[in-house]
């Protein structure tokens, strides 16, 4: 049968994520020099507002193992697990580009690893190629088997019309910088001192593309005994039958519903300095906590006027966001309305939801999974605030097509 229970399948969703936050975790303080497996990629004409993009062999090996571990649960989704990564690596040593596969013996994945860091097996080699060999079975925290059971055990969901997106390591940036960029629950400001690594799974219909789970892993959410990490999971679901979530059980900071919070991103840095004067603005990096901090309700609306954002960003906390009724939209199409109509009395703003299975069967290429330039709100009073506000202004969006 095509048809898992709903709570089933988020276990092993949230199960996938723990362990790629582990693999997170492990290789960004394995004594193997981490810089060595940092490698630029080409800026795209998404991205010509960053000085540089990377990633890093954590990116990589995180997407492969998430595939290969839900592919072994559940074979019916083994080919529409999607990753931002398109799973090589370029050797050090010889610049060759070699497949990262660990679909494979815990010998086969030492010999990769050996190759990959060019050197002998040392014991930290060893030891990762033991965790990314290892079987998908993870124990997470009782809260989170507990939080599960919020969803009735007789809601379904059809897998054979799931795809999946994954984002291993979003922030990959401050990963690697050890920063953060989240915002701070007590000052409502944005704070820097952790390695930001989220490790984003959205699962889309693959009929119409809309959003319905999605798991956050934060990888890096704080320490014990002073030098181990933890991490955290959110998760929430968004089918008609199923909209539930467990972000007030791991999240106990206040929801700033006093202040009007605006978020944005290094591709807007500039466009909204003469604006929102009576809004509270803030860059804060990273796709994926800018939208995980409107799921908390830490700020109001994020927005990015550019097609800079991609299906593997949005997609997990896209499900997460609808569990709280919240949207995000595709900004062109909905500022054309509004500009033509100056009111959203009677919309159905579904029409406008960003949208994920726009999957190509020619070899990957990151544009065409670019997706429109957004809008994230919780609250429609708050949406409607800011669509007059970049009316006046004529805050120019770009169209996708442009890109």
């Amino acid at each position: 049968m095509s048809s898992v229970p709903l709570r089933e399948f988020l276990t092993h969703l949230c199960i996938s994520s723990e362990k790629a936050a582990c693999i997170a975790r492990y290789i960004r303080f394995m004594n193997t020099n981490f810089n060595d497996m940092v490698q630029e990629k080409q800026l795209d004409a998404n991205h010509q507002y960053l000085n540089a993009d990377y990633k890093t062999l954590a990116d990589v090996i995180i997407q492969e193992v998430i595939k290969r571990d839900l592919g072994f649960v559940y074979p019916s989704l083994k080919d529409r697990i999607y990753g931002e990564e398109d799973g090589s690596l370029k050797l050090q040593s010889s610049n060759e580009k070699i497949p990262i596969n660990v679909d494979c013996s815990q010998n086969d994945i030492l010999d990769l690893l050996q190759k990959v860091f060019n050197t002998e097996s040392t014991e930290s080699i060893r030891a990762l190629a033991k965790i990314v060999s290892s079987s998908p079975d993870v124990n997470l925290p009782e809260q989170y088997y507990q939080s599960f059971e919020k969803i009735p055990s007789d809601i379904s969901i059809d897998l054979s019309n799931i795809g999946i997106w994954i984002d291993p390591v979003d922030g990959t940036q401050q990963y690697i910088n050890g920063t953060d960029g989240r915002i701070d629950e007590n000052t409502g400001i944005a704070r820097d001192g952790l390695p930001a690594a989220l490790v984003l799974i959205g699962c889309f219909k693959i009929d119409d593309g809309n959003p319905v789970v999605g798991v956050i892993n934060r990888a890096f959410n704080k320490k014990i005994d002073g030098h181990t990490w933890t991490g955290l999971i959110y998760w929430g679901t968004a089918l008609p039958n199923a909209k539930f979530n467990n972000l007030s059980d791991v999240y106990k900071g206040n929801t700033r519903n006093d202040k009007q919070i605006f978020l944005h991103g290094t591709a807007d840095v500039n466009t909204f300095n003469s604006i929102l004067n009576d809004w509270i603005k803030m860059e804060v990096a990273a796709c994926g906590n800018k939208l995980l901090s409107i799921a908390l309700k830490q700020a109001n609306i994020t927005l990015v006027t550019k097609a800079a954002a991609f299906n593997w960003d949005l997609c997990a906390a896209h499900a997460i966001i609808l569990s709280i009724d919240g949207q995000i939209l595709d900004l062109s199409k909905l500022m054309t309305y509004y500009k033509e109509n100056q009111s959203l009395d009677g919309l159905n703003l579904l029409q406008f939801q960003i949208t994920y299975n726009n999957i190509k069967s020619t070899k990957f290429d990151p544009k065409d999974y670019a997706c429109s330039p957004f809008i994230t709100y919780y609250n429609q009073n708050d949406l409607i605030n800011i669509l007059q506000a970049l009316l006046v202004n004529k805050i120019v969006i770009e169209q996708k097509n442009s890109v």
